[in-house]
């Protein structure tokens, strides 16, 4: 920052540039800066250097005050910050499904009152998740952390002032260092998330800039070559390097891990203060200090471009990384140019005009995203809005619970003269009870519930100690007053498992209480990734009707459903049983075609999740079922 209470240091705009670079570097996917995450800490030292070094200057000429000080942020932060954020908003709202449009919404509120490291904190999933890279406004957590800093250190700086002894300051500042370094490094060996994101376990590298800052407040760089400096600065750098080429998502951090870059940015801060050096010379060239000096607006615009290509589900390839570089230079030049400049170094007085423009251009910033978030991301954007998980859990409980009070019976009653049918199986179970209940099924139904791990009607064997558990449920079946009196059996799960010998004891055992029909339903189709969440992906790739989308869902089908269906198929027509009937659930399901859907033709979802039907989904199979096999209902 320059100002005229701190010499201004070329220098310091260098490594700037050394440490925005390492970040996007980072972030676009070069392995080589696997680590160049550390370059936000190297920001923070230079931060908490240059503010207290200013925060010095004006105590020591009597000018401080805390109106100016929150003044002149603002106009360094939030011009370029609020541009960012609205450009993000209008974005969104063409890329954005709802539910993802929402949170956008949030983050930027939380963006605005910078309280984003506590947002992503609880909503991220963690700084490294695979999920916050869809998250465009990640990054501002660092800005939150620096700006919850300098709401505290001004007033708490001016208290460690009356401390008349410089080595008692020092040693308060040591103090708060060490605490919070300590504190970090036991987050990250418990696996704190908040370790990555809050201020306390931060707070220790704004304060190393802070400690240079008492330690050369009265120090001018030396204009003369230095050995001392020359080793110093060396050093420093390396060890800001080194960790961005070995760290990766998987090491500690922050903790003990971060303490080496940062500790390097403070000898190379020093190093300079001693005398001029090489590396001091490298960073003063024109384009470390260009990258320098836009190096803020830089580092606001990086991201959102690369999370909106992951949201996008575009491959990051090299020459698309290396897009992302040079587009985010033109773009943090541009705003450096004609938004910080215009704010910054502006002093004149604030007039009314410029005021009230001011405040409604702020009511806007943050109303946007509230309207945004009150409206439920805008669903109306998109024909199949996302269901959230709190309404998929819902119609999920309601779905599996309704079923036991409202479409079965506890057992038979034998003076009604319906037929009698009992459903044996897991949770697809249920799916087939549906499909029949809600496709006027004449008779009596009872379900009688399989553990999910029972396959085949026998043991799991990749689940051994489930071997007994099974076992016992399955003698509970052949135990069931229901079974033996029932005029149908019906037996179903989705055969995710193979043993067919253990089908076919099942089996026997069934006929050897009951000689009514068995009627054997075959697996439907499961997929790789959930229906909502398949859909959520078509329709980022812009297949917005209901048959784009289901002939995008094939993608994730498991086709090894369809190979067991046919040696299901094969084994019924070898065995031959007595009174044994095989029906292919994914013929009902997918056709003569094998095409299988996850939205119904009005576009209602067919599925909860990878492999069980909503309410829908069981109707349009039963409706299906009835046309093929009338005499099952």
């Amino acid at each position: 920052m320059h100002n005229k209470n701190l010499s201004y240091r070329a220098d310091i705009d260098g490594l700037r540039a050394v440490a925005v670079m390492l970040v996007v570097l980072n972030h676009v996917g070069f392995s080589l800066f696997s680590g160049g995450f550390v370059g936000v800490d190297v920001f923070f030292v230079i931060s908490g250097y240059l503010i207290t070094g200013i925060i010095l200057g004006q105590v020591g000429k009597g000018t401080f005050s805390f109106t100016d000080f929150y003044l002149r942020r603002a106009r360094r932060i939030l011009p370029a910050l609020y541009v960012v954020l609205l450009c993000v908003m209008v974005a969104g709202y063409y890329f954005f499904l709802p539910s993802d449009y929402s949170a956008l919404s949030q983050s930027t509120l939380s963006a605005i009152f910078f309280a984003s490291n506590l947002f992503f904190w609880k909503n991220s999933g963690g700084y490294f998740s695979s999920s916050s890279e869809e998250m465009p406004l990640l990054h501002i957590w660092s800005l939150s952390v620096e700006e919850q800093f300098y709401f505290i250190w001004p007033l708490a700086l001016l208290l460690i002032l009356k401390l008349k002894a410089q080595s008692a300051r020092l040693a308060v500042a040591s103090v708060l260092v060490v605490t919070s370094f300590a504190l970090a490094e036991l987050g990250v060996r418990n696996e704190w998330s908040s370790a990555y994101f809050l201020l306390p376990s931060r707070a220790g590298e704004l304060l190393i800039g802070a400690l240079l800052a008492f330690w050369l407040a009265k120090r001018q760089p030396v204009n003369r070559a230095s050995v001392i400096a020359n080793m110093l600065s060396i050093v420093g750098l390396l060890m800001v390097l080194v960790p961005a080429f070995v760290l990766n998502k998987t090491s500690g951090f922050p903790g003990i891990n971060a303490l080496i870059p940062c500790a390097g940015a403070g000898l190379i801060i020093v190093s300079r203060a001693i005398g001029k050096n090489l590396i001091s010379l490298m960073l003063e060239s024109r384009p470390f200090v260009f990258i320098g000096l836009i190096s803020y607006s830089l580092y606001l615009w990086h991201w959102p471009l690369i999370s909106f290509l992951h949201y996008s589900r575009v491959e990051i390839t090299i020459e698309i990384a290396l897009g992302v570089v040079f587009a985010s230079i033109v773009l943090g030049y541009l705003s450096w140019r004609f938004v910080e400049q215009a704010f910054r170094h502006n002093n004149k007085p604030v007039g009314k005009g410029f005021a009230a423009a001011t405040a409604l251009a702020g009511l806007f910033v943050v109303s946007f995203p509230i309207a945004v978030y009150l409206k439920d991301g805008i669903p109306s954007r998109f024909p199949f809005a996302m269901l959230t998980q709190d309404q998929l859990t819902a119609e999920l409980n309601r779905y599996w619970s309704g079923i036991e009070t409202t479409s079965m019976v506890a057992k038979f009653d034998s003076t009604k003269g319906q037929r009698k049918i009992v459903v044996v199986g897991n949770s697809h179970a249920y799916d087939f009870s549906y499909a029949l209940t809600e496709n006027e099924f004449n008779g009596q139904l009872k379900l009688i519930a399989t553990p999910h791990f029972c396959f085949n009607f026998s043991h799991d064997y990749g689940s051994l100690g489930k071997i007994e558990e099974c076992k016992h449920a399955l003698k509970m079946v052949l135990e069931s007053p229901e079974l033996r009196t029932a005029d149908a059996i019906y037996l179903h799960d989705n055969w995710d498992g193979k043993n067919l010998g253990g089908l076919s004891d099942m089996i026997n055992k069934i006929r050897s209480i009951n000689s009514a029909p068995i009627y054997v339903i075959g697996p439907k189709m499961v997929f790789l990734n959930t229906a909502p969440k398949i859909s959520k992906e078509a329709q980022i790739e812009r297949h917005v009707t209901v048959a784009s989308i289901n002939e995008f869902s094939r993608r994730f089908e498991a086709p090894e459903k369809f190979e067991y269906d046919d040696e299901l198929k094969a084994f019924f027509k070898e065995k031959e049983f007595k009174d044994v009937q095989y029906v292919s659930a994914l013929d009902v399901q997918c056709g003569a075609e094998r095409k299988c859907d996850i939205l119904s033709e009005s576009g209602e979802y067919l599925y909860f999740d990878y492999g069980h039907f909503t309410l829908a989904g069981s109707k349009r199979f039963g409706k299906s079922l009835k046309e093929k096999f009338s005499y099952l209902f």
